[in-house]
């Protein structure tokens, strides 16, 4: 009888990684994006809640009044719970945090995880950077607090402005750390505002990328949007395809293009992979690019006559689900 072959630790870690990326990937493909975003944004905002009580909580080594009356006004019916469950196992207050972190999933969102989509959400949460900002920030109080108690623990605001001046990369493995050091080098919501943009040009390069492809002409519609919007692009990928006898890469050129005329800022000052890696996890950009994909399948074998708007394409795109995955 064969043997099962045994994979190596990391080889098996990036394995189940894979795996819960994937099934993560089809939780959200059911779900129209912008829900999915607002469901992300909710769990940031509750994520942060429960790291400033969790370094609150393992610092004390309990719970004190003044936060037991936070806890209450925030997650009503939590703490008699607890009450009662430590009443039954009194060894696992320790694990009180852990608890607690489990009622939030359960009671704030019963609807992800009754949809079978609230691994879609801390997927896509995980990755932000407030999320990682707020997982450090808590380290650093915990250490720093049982070291020299507070005379007073700062608010969930303070904490929560503390925790934005943090370190993301902290306790990020060195390769990662270095991959987003970029992120340092801009502001915030000068970053998002780059990324929503990103996020639209990357639309509009996936609208053009069947008809750009194709080995027919382009159609008129695709042509007059390409002068229109990159003046000047259509001409230099006809030079370029002619110079490489490969298969045309006219996506990639286009990307390109865009890339050195429209953020020529971000790459000069060294934050460009910033809005990259931002656009990667973003539901918005990962839905467009599914629907892309979806869009290849139907038009395999000829493309629609007459070829869709952007306009129509994005409005399809922004509405597509995969309810058959």
């Amino acid at each position: 009888m064969q043997k099962k072959r045994r994979l190596r630790p990391g080889k098996l870690a990036i394995s189940l990684q894979r795996h819960a990326g994937d099934q993560a990937a089809a939780e959200a493909r059911r779900i129209p994006w912008p829900l999915l975003l607002e469901a992300r944004n909710q769990y940031l905002d509750w994520q942060e809640f429960y790291y400033w009580v969790r370094s609150i909580m393992e610092s004390e080594h309990g719970i004190p009044d003044w936060l037991s009356k936070k806890l209450d006004e925030a997650c009503p019916g939590f703490l008699a719970n607890e009450k009662q469950y430590l009443a039954r196992h009194p060894n696992e207050a320790s694990l009180t945090p852990v608890r607690l972190g489990h009622w939030i999933d359960e009671h704030n969102f019963s609807f992800a995880q009754q949809g079978g989509w609230l691994l879609a959400i801390t997927f896509y949460v995980v990755r932000e950077s407030r999320y990682q900002k707020a997982s450090a920030c808590w380290s650093e109080s915990v250490r720093k607090w049982q070291r020299a108690r507070p005379i007073q623990y700062p608010s969930f605001e303070k904490w929560r402005g503390e925790a934005a001046q943090c370190d993301e990369t902290a306790h990020l493995l060195p390769r990662v750390r270095k991959q987003r050091a970029c992120f340092k080098l801009v502001d915030p919501e000068r970053l998002a505002q780059a990324v929503s943009r990103f996020i639209d040009w990357e639309a509009f390069a996936y609208w053009a990328r069947l008809a750009l492809e194709a080995s027919a002409s382009l159609p008129g519609e695709v042509a007059h949007e390409l002068n229109s919007q990159c003046p000047g692009f259509v001409e230099f990928s006809d030079k370029e395809r002619q110079a490489d006898r490969r298969i045309p890469q006219d996506w990639g050129r286009l990307m390109l293009w865009i890339s050195d005329h429209f953020f020529q800022e971000a790459q000069r000052e060294g934050w460009y992979d910033a809005i990259l890696i931002s656009a990667r996890n973003h539901p918005r950009a990962i839905r467009t690019m599914e629907y892309c994909n979806h869009c290849e399948q139907i038009w395999e074998s000829e493309l629609p006559t007459p070829y869709p708007s952007f306009e129509t394409w994005r409005r399809d795109a922004d509405r597509y689900v995969d309810l058959a995955d």
